[in-house]
């Protein structure tokens, strides 16, 4: 029975941690593979969902022609193919992938990039759309999540994958290139250094001064003012500030739906939002995403209720908080010091990690 594609989508979300099987194997090894002649070896499981024998024999002869055509150089062809198999039978993440990779090669990047979007959304563990998104956000011009799908592909692909040499590269190089332009931003943006009085008999040279400069926590201190005082962007496309929040203690995670680790800690962060105490604390998602109605839905069906706000431009997330990896969490306590910021998944409703987060809440 073919899944409604909402089903699909939760379906997806629950077995991220679960192996690639499936089609995901076959364009795992076709990639690897597209400089041989060999032809995928598990195209057949694939179509596997799709509703009938004559169906599936279709879909997979769509989809060997989508192979070929890729392997040839002739991506008209080969998204031709992607889209009719596509139309038979929506529900197979690994035809959105290669018809992103088809969409790339026709210089369509935006078309890709929801391409691969749709792949991660049937199957948030499909390996190789990271690797797709991340060309897709360089061509657009968006370094920051091209390099946070990179990211996410060399954390999840093999150490033997044959693409993960080119996926560093190409992080090293974004990193390189944003590092410069923030330097080069930085530059800019120091004052112009005023004359300093030549100490004589008549002038007598200034004291140094005795101001010390603000300590790191008073300077996370004001950082987070700056965040719990700044209007965010709700889903229903409302601002609010989280000054409401400001007598708690905040878990603030910062995630993005493309994001593979970021999907895997979200159910169990809503676990932890329903086992804390509700007086002293608050779990709230901020998401780098562009659509609100996509992540309003993809929250829905992995049954995410805590509340969530958008950061399309960025100015939060990496203006504010400096964040260029993702998942990064901060707990914030309610003088809006940083307790602790910690990057990377986890398991939030583990019994050590919320007696540490319960430990972090003290002034």
């Amino acid at each position: 029975m073919r899944l409604r594609r909402r089903d699909a989508r939760l379906l997806a979300a629950l077995l991220v941690t679960a192996t690639v099987a499936g089609g995901g194997l076959a364009i795992d090894r076709w990639m690897s593979e597209r400089s041989t002649a060999s032809r995928p070896a598990a195209t057949s499981s694939a179509v596997a969902a799709s509703p009938d024998p004559a169906t599936r024999v279709r879909i997979a002869a769509l989809f060997n022609e989508g192979l070929r055509a890729l392997r040839t150089g002739t991506p008209e062809t080969a998204a031709a193919a992607f889209k009719a198999a596509l139309r038979l039978d929506p529900h197979l993440p690994a035809a959105h992938v290669n018809l992103g990779f088809a969409l790339l090669d026709l210089d369509q990047p935006t078309a890709a990039l929801q391409a691969f979007d749709t792949a991660l959304s049937l199957r948030p563990d499909q390996v190789n759309a990271y690797f797709g998104l991340g060309e897709a956000h360089e061509r657009l011009g968006d370094l920051p999540a091209a390099l946070g799908a990179m990211r996410t592909y060399v954390h999840l692909a093999p150490e033997d994958d044959a693409f993960r040499r080119k996926a560093l590269s190409a992080i090293w190089e974004w990193e390189a290139i944003l590092g410069r332009t923030a330097a080069a931003s930085n530059e800019a943006q120091k004052p112009t250094p005023e004359a300093v009085p030549v100490a004589t008999s008549a002038t007598p040279a200034p004291a140094p001064s005795q101001e010390e400069p603000p300590s790191d926590a008073r300077a996370r201190s004001e950082t987070m003012f700056g965040l719990l005082t700044r209007p965010l962007l709700g889903l229903d496309g409302t601002l609010e500030s989280l000054q409401y929040l400001r007598e708690k203690t905040i878990v603030l995670n910062v995630w993005a739906t493309w994001c593979g680790p970021c999907r895997a800690e979200l159910p169990s962060l809503q676990r932890l939002s329903e086992r804390l105490d509700p007086q002293r604390f608050a779990v709230i998602g901020l998401a780098t995403d562009q659509d609100p109605d996509f992540v309003r839905e993809f929250l829905s069906d992995v049954g995410i209720r805590y509340p969530n706000y958008l950061d399309p431009d960025r100015d939060v997330t990496s203006g504010i908080l400096g964040v260029t990896s993702y998942p990064q969490t901060f707990v914030i306590r309610p003088d809006g010091s940083i307790a602790e910021r910690i990057v990377g998944a986890r398991a939030w409703d583990a019994p050590d990690m919320m007696a540490r987060i319960e430990g972090l809440s003290g002034p």
